[in-house]
């Protein structure tokens, strides 16, 4: 690949063999940038712009989550996406880079396979986010924008509205995120679906895989947990976290988390009926395809029967025809011939009546098979 063509990363971490072995691990995909320290990285950031920083946690002077803080206060480089390299991986540390925006850890000692996979999900995410953003399909909408000049209650009652407008999942998981923006505050939503996928969002786009995993941990806490700025919010099948609770506010703090829960019980009662209309949708289909085959088979035997009661009427009086052309060979009187043909005669009449008895029945089941067709095709309408 040519060299021009690879997309930029930088690795900054004060070891010197991990910067050698990244660089190793993938200088044949893409071009690979070092810096032994955090100032040092954020100079060459700024210089370089690269598409994705590989940032160790802990660093001399300032540590990895401190120079993340940087990278995304700085308006020229604060879409770079920050992986974040550690020999620690647990919630609260994930919790740190959630905070200052990191993208996900990369665990010491760092796997090649998991790094090149992590690194290509990241950048995969980074492309739709901007695709996303240069269409405008994550800006909030005119309606929206409008709304932020009503009370706290009116905005609520005016998302909710919108919430019961939307009739796909991801349509409501971007109107719950863009809610978030309305009231002030910023962070990732959540929706699980009913075959165990999920949509998540933040306010660039996809939600990373940092943000997903604190929205995760959280929804095993209470329905309603604040620890410092962060407030998370969890139903069944939504939920939310928010980075930037007011704390200088504490009237607005307790409001919004009370606005923010009934936002998310809306959101759940939402999503709920979405996926009863899909349900049912597909049960409907289901249920047509059923009757239509039905239809079809019952208008299979109507004919069948049909044909072969006319079928074994040709058979009778043809046996008739030949047994009194056979009865001239037999030797037998007049009178014994026309005995037995009587007889003959009379077996034939009783079946005849009773497949007219039977046609009532057959005629029932023509006009149902009848009926059917015209409700599956629409004839008559």
């Amino acid at each position: 690949m040519d060299e021009t063509e690879r997309a930029t990363l930088l690795v900054v971490d004060d070891d010197l063999f991990m910067q050698e072995f990244i660089a190793d691990s993938l200088g044949e995909h893409y071009r690979v940038l070092c810096a032994d320290s955090a100032g040092a990285g954020l100079e060459l950031a700024r210089q370089q712009q690269p598409a994705l920083m590989l940032v160790d946690v802990q660093m001399p002077d300032m540590d990895g989550y401190a120079l993340c803080r940087e990278v995304k206060d700085d308006w020229d480089i604060s879409d770079t996406p920050v992986l974040f390299l550690s020999a620690l991986d647990g919630i609260e540390d994930r919790l740190r880079g959630f905070e200052v925006g990191g993208e996900d850890f990369v665990t010491k000692p760092v796997s090649p396979r998991i790094l090149q996979a992590k690194i290509d999900r990241v950048l995969a995410l980074q492309q739709e986010r901007h695709q996303l953003k240069s269409q405008a399909q994550y800006a909030t909408s005119t309606a929206m924008t409008a709304m932020t000049s009503m009370s706290e209650t009116g905005l609520l009652l005016e998302v909710m509205k919108r919430f019961n407008q939307c009739s796909e999942p991801r349509e409501l998981a971007q109107a719950l995120q863009e809610s978030l923006a309305l009231f002030g505050v910023d962070g990732p939503v959540e929706l699980l679906l009913s075959d165990e996928a999920s949509i998540a969002l933040n306010n660039r786009g996809p939600a990373s895989e940092l943000e997903i995993s604190v929205l995760r941990h959280m929804a095993g806490m209470d329905r309603i947990t604040q620890y410092k700025s962060r407030l998370s919010i969890s139903y069944p099948h939504a939920r939310l976290v928010v980075v930037n609770m007011p704390l200088d506010d504490p009237d607005r703090c307790g409001r919004l988390r009370d606005h923010l829960a009934m936002l998310l019980e809306a959101a759940e009662a939402r999503l709920a009926a979405i996926n009863s209309a899909r349900l049912a949708s597909r049960r409907g289909d289901a249920i047509s395809g059923t009757i239509e085959t039905l239809t079809q088979v019952l208008a299979d035997i109507d004919h069948k029967q049909r044909q072969g009661r006319a079928d074994a009427l040709t058979v009778l009086n043809s046996v008739l025809m030949r047994l009194e052309q056979s009865l001239v060979g037999l030797g037998l009187t007049e009178r014994q011939e026309e005995a037995l043909l009587d007889l003959v005669r009379e077996g034939l009449e009783d079946v005849y009546g009773s497949q007219q008895a039977e046609a009532g029945y057959q005629d029932q089941l023509s006009a149902a098979v009848h009926g059917l067709q015209q409700a599956i095709h629409g004839g008559g309408r």
